[in-house]
């Protein structure tokens, strides 16, 4: 008769062979298995020491073209923009020492400085709409009729492009150097604007130095935000909008290349370099010239880091 001890023992019996079968089956494997995880690690390592090879050829590249690119820039562009007076605009998230280089690069053309601002945080906040579109019923000139709008951005840029052109949708505009402090210190006040330099009303040319996207729960409003301020001085003078990369949803580098702008601006998707503040230079001097528009850098929609030789 089959009892509780008959069970006990072939349970025993059974697990006593398969823990011998692990046993030898461990001792049978652990030499070829080993042999093959050692084999896969060391080619794991041969291959990541050789990508950190080629970074650091690709990186010590990078850094002798932007050396060159720094070294030939004052007889590249010597010239360029002689006569032209020049706004310079930081957008929310510029590096100031990149501004400082794109200021550099106006002197090196020979270009007149029509001012430098910063556009700060709050101007582009979707939840200052309302502030900033009654600002301007205050701060619009005597001679030019306030834009007609909700967005406060549109109003507000295309009131502070005016000022700062002396021109207004295009057109001719009188204003008073009171009525750019009066623009300048109205969002000053507001915590939108600050000035380095106070623009002198007659700008021919601007260039609107950005960083990278916006990636906020507000970061569609504040994008298109910069697009419609970018678009507003592009109404009154040529304008290169020019950040550190096209990458990131809803980039304005990206949305101004498309076919669907209004106002044609030109576009540098790489100004942290100093090829790209070259190209940002170069674009603006041909966009002034001729009206041609360029889309220079590495980024989605360019056509080359220069514009090609005519």
């Amino acid at each position: 008769m089959i009892n509780f001890r008959y069970h006990l023992v072939s349970l025993t019996a059974v697990f006593l062979a398969l823990t011998v079968g692990l046993i030898l089956g461990t001792a049978a494997l652990k030499g070829p298995a080993m042999e093959v995880v050692e084999a896969n690690s060391q080619s794991l390592r041969d291959s990541n020491n050789a990508l950190r090879d080629e970074i650091a050829a690709l990186e010590e590249e990078l850094r002798d073209d932007q050396s060159f690119a720094s070294e030939i820039a004052p007889s590249y562009l010597e010239g360029r923009l002689t006569g032209q007076s020049i706004l310079l605009v930081a957008m929310p998230g510029a590096e100031s020492e990149v501004v400082d280089s794109v200021e550099q690069m106006l002197d090196y053309a020979d270009a007149d400085s029509a001012g430098r601002i910063s556009v700060l945080d709050d101007f582009l906040d979707p939840a200052n709409n309302d502030q900033l579109a009654n600002l301007v019923d205050g701060v619009t000139p005597d001679t030019i009729e306030a834009p007609v709008t909700y967005d406060g951005v549109a109003a507000m840029g295309a009131i502070l492009a005016a000022v700062a052109t002396g021109r207004f949708e295009g057109a001719p505009a009188e204003t008073t150097p009171a009525d750019i402090t009066t623009v300048t210190v109205g969002l000053g006040d507001l915590g939108m604007l600050t000035v380095e330099q106070e623009p002198t009303g007659d700008a021919t040319g601007i260039i609107l130095v950005g960083g990278s996207a916006a990636t906020d729960s507000n970061a569609e409003e504040r994008n298109t935000g910069a697009v419609v301020l970018a678009s507003a001085f592009a109404v009154d003078g040529p304008t290169v909008y020019a950040a550190s990369t096209a990458a990131g949803d809803g980039n304005p580098i990206v949305t101004l290349r498309g076919d669907d702008t209004a106002v044609p601006v030109s576009t540098v998707d790489n100004i942290i370099t100093a090829q790209g503040q070259i190209a940002a230079v170069v674009a603006l001097s041909e966009l002034i010239a001729d009206g041609s528009v360029h889309h220079l850098g590495a980024g989605e929609g360019n056509e080359g880091w220069l514009p090609a030789a005519a």
